[in-house]
């Protein structure tokens, strides 16, 4: 049976189909020549960065490259690919293809470009479904593609939520097809957004539901129950077979607990969808955005498109409830403000007082986007420079090699030039062991062979840099043996430090940040007394 047959009647108060009801929201609208236009231009505005610089400053891309260059080269003697239908796989299934038609490097930031490009091609085409028109509205996502979470370098997340938006306009279109029709196309999106990132789909997930809550009180108040039956069937089918999958694979290799950070850490984290490296100015952006939202709601100049609204207040009260850690999972209520705000505008339609009006915000907008470009293309270049004096002393390892790695505990946090995860591009660069590469269970398609990670279990990057910056003899005693099975360390993430002399350790590359030592191999270094 049809869709259109499961639509709550016109005469019980509700839309027949959301352009419809959109066609009351007022705001001006474009052709769709013009919007794609303007958002091909700023496409290429905002991807100057990833391509002016070597390496894009994002605190886990090193990481992920070095994953992606085992996964095109199917392994190696210190990591094994092992693939299994993860929630976490978008980077993974997409760049080694590309790989093998262009270089890694270019493959990777290419994959950066899709985020952006599905993330405001998503939020336009989800915005022309809800309201029923083209609009310049939705182009304000390009002011948020450069958010905390982006620099955090969660791009599988960010890749999925560009498919949920999509998606969710795909759904509301096909609503008037065929049933069957509308649930193997909703299927397939809910696939792509649960093997692009667990909390994409989830948040896919939470905004479908919010989008059928309104039909389906009607139905509920009319005790139209065979109605209501289909339209909770229809809904469901789509997350079968991901559902499945979870159950059956993620959940076994689970790990960690449920923990909740402060609450007012909230506030603090809807700010991060415009916060960068320039803390005046980003707070400037936040500010003027909120006040425009906030001077358009209380005008009453900013609809909803009716189906979408109880979406935004399923996830943003979601957000609320969210815990900072779910099990192997870490920062997850600091993924949804971006999420939430995108989904904001694109259920938005704004009426301005005069075209002038708007003419002068849209340029507002996109002065702010310039110049928060500007300062991201400052910021980048400068980072280029540390990292192509720090590649200068992984590139002098020799091949093969195990290289330990040392991090103050206070290192995992983000700065604008983030050195962390360096030492792991040694694994593309020199066919290196770096123990700190991700390859947790249940998480990614690599793992380390038996004996290595057994090696790398045995001192955590923080046990090293407290042995070797001057630990107690505990801690020493527990280094030294272990220490002894790799060939360098790489001491990164703690500024400048004075390593104490010892004689189990040489010199091999010195910079402000970066240092690398070889471990002199000597029954002697074998114990504290060494």
């Amino acid at each position: 049976m049809g869709v259109a047959s499961l639509r709550p009647r016109q005469d019980r108060g509700c839309p027949n189909n959301i352009p419809q009801a959109a066609a009351k929201l007022g705001s001006a609208s474009h052709g769709a020549l013009y919007i794609w236009s303007t958002f091909a231009l700023l496409m290429t505005l905002v991807t100057v960065p990833l391509f002016s610089t070597v390496l894009p400053p994002l605190f886990d891309y090193p990481n992920h490259l070095a994953r992606l260059t085992l996964l095109r080269e199917g392994g190696d003697a210190f990591y094994a690919v092992r693939w299994e239908p993860l929630p976490n796989l978008a980077q993974d299934l997409i760049v080694p293809p590309l790989a093998g038609l262009m270089p890694l490097d270019l493959a990777s930031k290419l994959f950066l470009v899709m985020v952006f490009g599905l993330i405001a091609g998503g939020t336009i085409w989800l915005n022309r479904v809800a309201t029923g028109a083209w609009r310049f509205w939705p182009l304000l996502a390009f002011l948020l593609l450069y958010n905390r979470i982006f620099l955090w370098g969660f791009v599988n997340y960010l890749f999925g939520i560009g498919i949920a938006l999509g998606g969710t306009a795909l759904w509301l279109a096909l609503e008037p097809r065929l049933s069957w029709f509308r649930v193997l196309a909703s299927s397939v999106v809910a696939l792509l957004c649960y093997f692009s990132h667990l909390a994409a789909f989830g948040f896919y997930a939470l905004v479908i539901i919010g989008v059928e809550v309104q039909p389906a009180i009607t139905e509920l108040h009319g005790r139209e129950w065979v109605l209501l039956g289909r339209r909770i069937a229809t809904l469901g089918m789509q997350f079968v077979l991901p559902a499945v999958l979870f159950l059956s694979y993620w959940h076994r290799t689970a790990i960690g607990t449920v923990s909740y950070a402060d609450f007012w850490r909230k506030a603090d984290l809807v700010f991060s969808v415009f916060d960068n490296y320039d803390r005046v100015f980003d707070i400037a952006c936040f500010a003027l955005f909120l006040c425009l939202l906030g001077w358009l709601g209380w005008t009453r100049r900013l609809a909803l498109a009716p189906r979408l609204g109880w979406s935004i207040c399923i996830v943003f009260m979601s957000y609320l409830l969210m815990p900072s850690q779910i099990y192997g999972g870490s920062g997850v209520d600091h993924r949804l403000p971006i999420a939430w705000f995108l989904l904001l505008i694109a259920s938005s339609a704004p009426r301005f007082p005069t075209r002038r009006f708007a003419t002068a915000i849209g340029l507002l907008a996109g002065s702010m986007l310039v110049i928060r470009l500007a300062v991201i293309e400052h910021v980048w270049r400068q980072a280029d420079e540390v990292y192509l004096a720090d590649l200068t002393g992984i590139d002098a390892l020799p091949r093969g090699v195990k290289l330990a790695v040392a991090i103050p505990p206070d290192a995992i946090h983000l700065v604008s030039v983030p050195e962390v995860h360096l030492p792991v591009l040694a694994i593309s660069r020199r066919e290196a062991f770096v123990p700190t590469l991700f390859a947790y269970p249940g998480q990614q398609p690599i793992a380390m062979q038996m004996s290595y990670a057994a090696l790398a279990d045995a001192a955590p990057p923080q046990l090293f840099w407290a042995g070797l910056t001057g630990g107690d003899v505990a801690e020493i005693t527990q280094l030294l043996p272990v220490l002894q099975q790799y060939d360098y360390v790489a001491l990164v993430g703690g500024g400048l430090v004075d390593v104490p002399p010892n004689r189990c350790l040489a010199k091999f590359y010195r910079l402000p940040s970066f240092q690398i030592f070889a471990v002199v191999h000597d029954p002697g270094c074998a114990s504290p007394d060494g």
